[in-house]
């Protein structure tokens, strides 16, 4: 039978238990944890990327170059230009840099100035040639054993000490391969250095120079034999800057010159090294237009200035 007084009972239970869950969850309890990111394990080797700026240039894919950025600081001695300066006959158009291991710039006409440099242009051919062998793990007795119809060592001998132009072209040839040449000259800085038609500039020339004796570009068995083939002895080293080493028989200049008639350059380039103290010189001279000098007025005046830079040094040398 029905007992509507129990249906009752039972409604007021159920709302009763409603209002309860309600209040419960309306009012603050524990809260519940919430999620955290698993950790992220960072090795100690992952370094920041740099975003290269617009003057960075890409290496070639070859081997990573150890060459410092070129620097120097621009501190003449007022005396020593002066005296150069009268030295340097007129109606010459005159490339020159003369700079200490320190970076200090002793002298300086038409340095970023591109001019025909003759033989000196074999000295870059020959830095990336000896790269190339570098990087494919060629020692001296490598490159003494095979080559391009004759042995590497021969045909930078041939390029280097007797200015071959067959082998200059069979070297720079090889190192033209995959743009290698390029881009080996633009990794090292040496940017403004070209080959058709050759051009350079001083400062090309001066950071060459730089490269070689420092081991930055090459390793030191390809740097010592290539100062070994620009040192070797020939009849013509006492003339041009080889001038200097009447008055300075203790020192070694490690050069290389550059000649030609047609049209005239007369010009030399190398490395002056005297107990632990080094000098870069570079210079290079042309008939400026409507000149009457020739090839043997540039050339005794090349002397005089090799002479003259080289009492410099005596005083130098004398002071340490």
């Amino acid at each position: 039978m029905f007992n509507p007084s129990l249906s009752s009972v039972h409604r007021l239970v159920v709302v009763f238990l409603l209002l309860s869950f309600t209040l419960q969850a309306s009012l603050p309890g524990t809260p519940l944890p919430t999620a955290t990111p698993p950790a992220i394990e960072v090795s100690p080797d992952i370094t920041k990327q740099q975003t290269p700026t617009a003057t960075s240039t890409t290496s070639p894919t070859l081997q990573p170059a150890t060459a410092t950025p070129f620097s120097v600081t621009l501190t003449p001695s007022p005396d020593l230009a002066q005296l150069l300066d009268k030295s340097l006959i007129e109606g010459v158009d005159w490339y020159i840099g003369v700079e200490s291991m320190d970076g200090e710039r002793l002298y300086a006409r038409n340095t970023e100035e591109g001019f025909a440099p003759a033989s000196m242009i074999k000295i870059p051919i020959a830095m990336v040639v000896l790269k190339i062998l570098e990087f494919r793990g060629d020692t001296m007795e490598d490159i003494q054993s095979y080559g391009i119809s004759r042995n590497f060592s021969e045909m930078l001998e041939a390029m280097i000490v007797r200015s071959e132009e067959a082998a200059t072209e069979s070297l720079e040839y090889f190192a033209r391969g995959d743009n290698r040449l390029r881009s080996y000259l633009d990794w090292w800085g040496i940017k403004h250095t070209t080959f058709d038609p050759r051009r350079s500039t001083v400062e090309d020339l001066l950071l060459s120079l730089e490269l070689i004796i420092t081991r930055e570009a090459l390793n030191e068995e390809f740097s010592d034999y290539l100062l070994d083939l620009m040192s070797t002895y020939t009849e013509n080293d006492r003339i041009l800057l080889g001038a200097m080493m009447e008055q300075l028989p203790q020192c070694v200049f490690y050069n290389k010159r550059g000649t030609l008639l047609n049209p005239t350059i007369v010009s030399d380039m190398g490395i002056l090294t005297c107990g632990e103290q080094s000098w870069y010189l570079v210079i290079a001279g042309t008939p400026a237009v409507d000149s009457t000098a020739n090839f043997e007025d540039i050339q005794a005046s090349i002397e005089e200035f090799g002479r003259v830079f080289s009492t410099y040094v005596q005083q130098q040398t004398n002071q340490k």
